[in-house]
């Protein structure tokens, strides 16, 4: 299964159990089409692409940093008060800041957030939030002789982490101070 999209349904799973007053969904295919029929608003989940940093050569194999966009996108009926999308936007950071998506080596943060105006008579923000994350080439699995990568360690200035490929395929990481 994508590694990306294990990483947006966590997200929505944890939108609709964090802040159950609002519709989640995934954003959608045809935009233009889009129709909100929930009552106060709805937080629409979507993939806002990578960034890519260093690379890592690892015997046979490479390994390089990722920046995966979870982007989630605001439609309210409404801009201020208890049922606007001002307030909700709060809660929804409050709702990700911090968390772990599956197959990521850190929590969730918020890096940008905009207006995008009132479209059809329903306000519009969304929120850029980054997850960082490996990219490990597959090897080849016809190639009996290729070296399977299972455990990654990284060290920062204040603590070792280790990432770890378990045998049902989710990638669990341990942070220990030095």
């Amino acid at each position: 299964m994508s590694l990306t999209w294990q990483m947006l349904q966590a997200a929505v799973q944890r939108l609709s159990v964090r802040l159950p007053g609002f519709a989640v969904e995934y954003f959608p295919e045809a935009p233009g089409d889009y129709r909100l029929n929930h009552p106060r608003g709805a937080l629409l989940v979507g993939y806002g692409g990578s960034r890519y940093g260093a690379s890592a050569n690892l015997g046979d194999m490479q390994a390089q940093e990722r920046l995966a966009v979870v982007t989630v996108t605001l439609v309210f009926r409404q801009l201020h008060g208890r049922d606007g999308a001002v307030i909700a936007l709060d809660d929804v950071i409050g709702a990700l800041l911090g968390f772990r998506l599956p197959n990521t080596t850190g929590g969730l943060q918020a890096k940008r957030s905009r207006f995008l105006g009132q479209i059809a008579g329903l306000w519009q923000y969304d929120i850029d939030f980054e997850a960082p994350a490996m990219a490990v080439e597959d090897v080849d699995a016809e190639d009996p002789s290729a070296p399977l990568l299972r455990h990654v360690t990284r060290l920062g200035p204040l603590d070792r982490t280790e990432t770890v490929k378990q045998p049902s395929g989710l990638i669990t990481e341990e942070d220990h101070p030095l």
